[in-house]
C-alpha cells in the first residue's frame, strides 16, 4: 500500500508538467460537447433533460480522462527509460497502473459527487444504491479500458494520435447529449455496441431517465466486456518487465 501511495504523490507531482492539458481534457473538451447542446436548446430544457445532460458530462469527462490522459500515461510507463525511474522505488508494475489509475480517478472524483449529488437532490424517486452501484461500475469499465487501450499500444507517439481518435468516437457513437430514442434502427445499432452507451444506461435508468432499453443487458453487456478486460491486461501485465525482472 505504501509504494502505491508514492505512486500517487509520483503522478500528481508528474502532472504539474501538463497542466495546460490538463485542463483541456478534464474541463474544455467535455465542457464545449455540453455548452453546445445548450446552446442548441434553446435554454428550454426540464429539470430531467438537465440531469440528463449533466450525467452526459461527466461520462464524457471521465472518458476524456482516462482515455486521452490515462491510457497514454500507461503507454508511456512502459518505456524503459519510465520504467527505471519507477524501479528506485522498488514498486511492481501493477503497483504503478493501480496508483496511476487512483490518481486519475482522484481527479474526476469532484466532478463525479457534485453531479451526483445533484441529481439525486433535483430528482424524485431516485433509487440511489442503483445509481450509486452505476457510478462504480462506470468507472471501473472506463479504467479498464483505459488500462487495455494503454498495454495495447507501444508506440508513443501513434497513441497520442489513435486516443484521441477513439475519445471522438466514443462520445460521438453515444447518447451522451441526446436521446437515443429518436435515433433510427440503423444509428441505434452503433450505439449499442459501444461501452459508454451502456454505462450512461446504468446511470440514467435509476433516475427515471430512459434510454429506450433494458438496464439488464447493459449490465450483461458490461460484464462480459470486463471479463475480456481482465483476461488480456493480466497476461500483458504478466509479461512486462521492470529493469529485465518481475519485482
Amino acid at each position: 500500500m505504501e509504494k502505491i501511495k508514492i505512486g500517487v504523490v509520483i503522478e500528481l507531482k508528474s502532472l504539474r508538467i501538463y497542466w495546460l492539458q490538463l485542463f483541456v481534457v478534464l474541463f474544455l473538451l467535455p465542457f464545449s460537447y455540453l455548452f453546445i447542446m445548450f446552446l442548441s436548446s434553446g435554454g428550454n430544457i426540464n429539470k430531467n433533460e438537465v440531469v440528463s445532460l449533466l450525467i452526459g458530462y461527466m461520462v464524457v469527462t471521465l472518458v476524456s480522462s482516462f482515455v486521452n490522459m490515462l491510457s497514454l500515461r500507461i503507454t508511456n510507463t512502459k518505456q524503459p527509460e519510465v520504467l527505471e525511474l519507477y524501479s528506485t522505488y522498488s514498486m511492481t508494475f501493477p503497483q504503478i497502473i493501480v496508483s496511476q489509475c487512483i490518481t486519475y480517478t482522484l481527479l474526476t472524483l469532484p466532478l463525479v459527487i457534485v453531479v451526483s449529488l445533484y441529481a439525486i437532490i433535483s430528482l424524485q424517486s431516485v433509487n440511489v444504491p442503483l445509481f450509486i452501484t452505476g457510478t462504480i461500475i462506470g468507472i471501473s469499465v472506463l479504467l479498464l479500458i483505459s488500462i487495455f487501450l494503454g498495454l495495447a499500444m507501444n508506440n508513443l507517439f501513434l497513441a497520442n494520435g489513435l486516443f484521441q481518435i477513439l475519445f471522438v468516437i466514443f462520445v460521438i457513437l453515444s447518447p451522451s447529449y441526446f436521446n437515443m430514442q429518436s435515433l433510427n434502427k440503423v444509428l441505434k445499432i452503433f450505439l449499442i455496441f459501444n461501452p459508454i452507451t451502456h454505462i450512461l444506461n446504468i446511470l440514467r435508468t435509476p433516475l427515471k431517465i430512459s434510454s429506450g432499453f433494458d438496464i439488464k443487458w447493459s449490465y450483461l453487456y458490461l460484464f462480459v466486456l470486463s471479463i475480456l478486460l481482465v483476461m488480456f491486461i493480466a497476461r500483458r501485465i504478466k509479461n512486462t518487465y521492470v529493469l529485465e525482472k518481475i519485482f
